[in-house]
């Protein structure tokens, strides 16, 4: 944590009177293990929650290993806890100071370290801290003699301890007890780590105008017959300082050893076991003898200070160092050193939100909650912002009593939350006492996309010590992701109707159409129609926006397609090929909000055919109807000529190709009798050869003399001779449907009676 600004001050009158009255002071100083007040931390000498009021360092270390489990679990921690360090291992060789200004009156940037060993004596093997905020005024008779009585509650009240003060106790166990122990305990504001470079990162924070500098507690615990602790508080400065450039002497305790029954209000203690302890800590610990089971004599260390009345004011303490020294001077060289997070001033923010897709499905309504608390032991004034452009700050409520926990009418608000009513507020802004936990509420409208937008934003709670401060002890943030549940979904549809011929039966038509529809709840995108048989510009394509079954726009593939919107397709079959039709139509498209979301539909046609036959037929006719038999002359002779008519029809579903009408009897060439499309006679090999469109009726008339083999009957014999021969026709049906053919026969009769009239 960067912490420059505190959340409390005191009025500099009374902050020089306490620095006055303390610095340099070897009169008892009173201090912080009142029982029953404050009554938070027992500071006996031992590790264990014995009979008198508050906790102590075993039920603290119990209740953090809830944090270790799977899942993990909540401690159940004392009311008024603010941080607690867990217990910081350092088992040997680990971190050890090391070399050059690796001093107590040089900043953290000249600290070296490294892995290695320290005397016993000085080799720490856990250390611990935790803060508290006092939970009640402790009043005294007076400053000298601080003895405790009650407190009027008026102007008369000399007061030892506030309420609201910030007390933080420390610890410490080391591996051998074999010589007096000289520790320090120093509480940064800065967030201090070591690097892979073996050096500190981090610097000090120096006492300025906007409140108190870094704190060091030396405490000397001799080992002589009687003894008791001296504890020596520092502040840390830019220059100037009393004892050295960086420190300044805030007060010396010369008898400083914890004592709950005396009666009397400390503001700073210490104290160690002067016997040996048979019940071991709660967490590992191994002293030199290797007695697990007990903690040898002033091998255990502990202490406490009223860290708001030593300082003036309440400063956000964010890492804890505790260290073995080599002697009591502010110069001594610094051993051993465990190093951790302690967090005085903290706020946590969460943040859920829903996304709604509007009917179109191209709009986005978001809505979103959280929580903002004050997990720290001190009032924050924060600053709450949605990081979405657009996003408003609708609501902020302690205890929310609305459906679904939302905020409503008649909930409290905090009582300086800027007025939201506007509708367009970006920022909310109020003050969180110590430990209170507000719902905010809040919303955006996300109209327009950038290749699909990614639906998380943050929220981010930014806390100072009050409204007037212009920069943040610190920032915190939740990022929470609703993409708005919709899924592209599209539907294709396809029929084929109206399978026919043309008129001239040699080719295949048939009407295909159907729809292309967006039957999911986002607008879907770069939409594209393929099909297995015709390219999209053979396709007549409309949208249907309101799906009515009647084209309102225009579409190019590759565009959009609205919610409720379909797109109407159709395309003209023509086949001189095939007698049926068979393509399918594919359609995808990408959800408007997510491009990774993506459908695809496709639609065969049913069965659309015709079920075609080719067929032909010949009827032969004697020409004229009285026999078609006649004599003629030619050079001396007389000759029997007959005249035939032959029809051939195209009676089939099919136009017939490579039609060819021949006939037994092929004396003069067959000539077409009238027009007819394409058929013609050809002189030379006797053959009529065309094609015939369905329905089609071609007439041939023929003349051929007779040769005798074709004559029946006896001549001389009337009504007896007849002339036959045979006319045929074969053709291929178009489609490749195959050749059919006929045949029919003439018999001509010589004479035929007269017709009767």
């Amino acid at each position: 944590m960067n912490t420059k600004h505190l959340l409390r001050k005191l009025p500099s009158c009374l902050l020089g009177a306490i620095f006055a009255a303390g610095i340099a002071s070897t009169t008892m100083v009173n201090a912080v293990d009142g029982d029953p007040d404050p009554g938070l931390f027992e500071l006996e000498g031992n590790t264990t929650d014995d009979a008198g009021a508050g906790t102590d360092w075993d039920p603290l270390y119990t209740e953090s290993l809830k944090l270790l489990t799977d899942p993990p679990g909540t401690p159940v921690y004392p009311d008024n806890l603010i941080t607690f360090t867990t217990i910081l291992a350092d088992p040997s060789p680990q971190s050890i100071y090391w070399k050059g200004p690796t001093k107590d009156i040089n900043d953290l940037n000249e600290w070296w370290y490294k892995d290695g060993s320290v005397p016993d004596k000085d080799d720490i093997t856990n250390a611990y801290a935790a803060a508290f905020s006092n939970p009640t005024r402790v009043c005294v008779d007076n400053l000298t003699d601080n003895n405790v009585v009650a407190c009027n509650n008026d102007a008369s009240d000399v007061i030892a301890h506030k309420e609201g003060d910030l007390i933080v106790y420390f610890g410490l166990d080391r591996f051998a007890n074999d010589g007096d122990a000289f520790a320090g305990f120093w509480f940064f504001q800065n967030d201090v780590s070591t690097n892979a470079s073996s050096q500190f990162d981090g610097v000090h924070k120096a006492r300025d105008a906007d409140g108190p500098g870094d704190m060091l507690i030396l405490v000397e615990y001799p080992q002589a017959s009687g003894a008791v602790p001296v504890i020596k508080i520092y502040e840390w400065v830019d220059s100037g300082g009393d004892v050295s450039t960086h420190l300044d002497l805030l007060k010396t305790v010369s008898n400083a050893e914890c004592n709950d029954i005396d009666g009397k209000a400390q503001v700073a203690c210490a104290i160690t076991n002067l016997d040996e302890l048979t019940e071991a800590p709660a967490w590992p610990y191994t002293p030199k003898s290797g007695n697990i089971d007990n903690i040898p004599f002033e091998s255990f260390f502990e202490g406490g200070v009223n860290v708001t009345q030593l300082l003036g004011s309440t400063p956000c303490f964010s890492s804890f160092l505790a260290e073995t020294r080599a002697s009591r001077s502010e110069t001594a060289i610094l051993k051993d050193f465990v190093l951790g997070n302690f967090d005085v001033c903290g706020a946590e923010v969460t943040k859920s939100c829903e996304a709604t897709i509007n009917t179109e499905g191209d709009e986005v309504t978001v809505n979103f909650s959280g929580t903002a608390s004050n997990v720290g032991g001190l009032p924050l004034y924060v600053e709450l912002e949605d990081s979405e452009d657009g996003s408003v700050i609708t609501d902020v409520c302690f205890n929310p009593s609305g459906t679904d926990g939302v905020c409503a009418a008649g909930d409290d608000r905090p009582s300086d939350l800027n007025d939201l009513s506007g509708g367009n507020v970006h920022t909310a802004t109020f003050t969180l006492g110590a430990g209170e936990t507000v719902r905010y509420e809040g919303s955006y409208l996300v109209t327009q996309f950038d290749n699909q937008i990614e639906f998380s934003d943050t929220v981010t709670l930014a806390f100072f010590e009050d409204s007037s401060a212009t920069a943040p002890i610190d920032t915190v943030s939740a990022e929470a992701s609703c993409p708005p549940v919709g899924k592209a979904d599209i539907l294709v549809t396809k029929n084929c109707t109206n399978p026919r011929l043309d008129e001239a039966g040699e080719t295949f038509l048939a009407d295909v159409s159907g729809t292309v529809q967006n039957v999911g709840n986002v607008k879907l995108v770069d939409v594209t129609l393929g099909d297995s048989v015709f390219a999209f510009a053979d396709l007549n394509v409309v949208l249907d926006s309101d799906s009515d079954g009647v084209g309102d726009g225009s579409f190019t593939n590759g565009g959009d397609l609205p919610v409720g919107a379909q797109l109407l397709f159709s395309v003209s079959v023509s086949s001189t090929t095939a007698t049926s039709h068979v393509n399918t139509l594919e359609a995808s498209g990408a959800n408007f909000f997510d491009a990774t979301d993506t459908d695809t539909d496709s639609a065969t046609t049913p069965p659309c055919g015709l079920d075609l036959t080719p067929d032909i037929l010949v009827v032969k006719e004697c020409d004229p109807l009285l026999g078609g038999v006649r004599l003629v002359a030619e050079g001396g002779l007389v000759l029997v000529e007959v005249d035939n008519i032959i029809k051939v029809t195209n009676t089939g579903d099919v136009k017939l190709n490579n039609v060819v009408i021949s006939d037994s009897e092929v004396v003069k060439t067959l000539v077409v009798d009238g027009a007819a499309s394409d058929m013609t006679c050809n002189a030379v090999t006797g053959l009529c050869e065309g094609s015939l469109e369905l329905g089609e009726e071609v007439t041939i008339k023929q003349t051929y003399r007779p040769d005798g083999e074709n004559i029946t009957g006896v001549l001389g014999q009337p009504n007896s001779v007849f002339f036959n021969n045979t006319a045929t026709a074969e053709g291929d049906g178009a489609f490749d449907l195959g050749q059919v053919s006929d045949t029919d026969d003439a018999s001509c009769e010589l004479c035929p009676p007269d017709p009767v009239e």
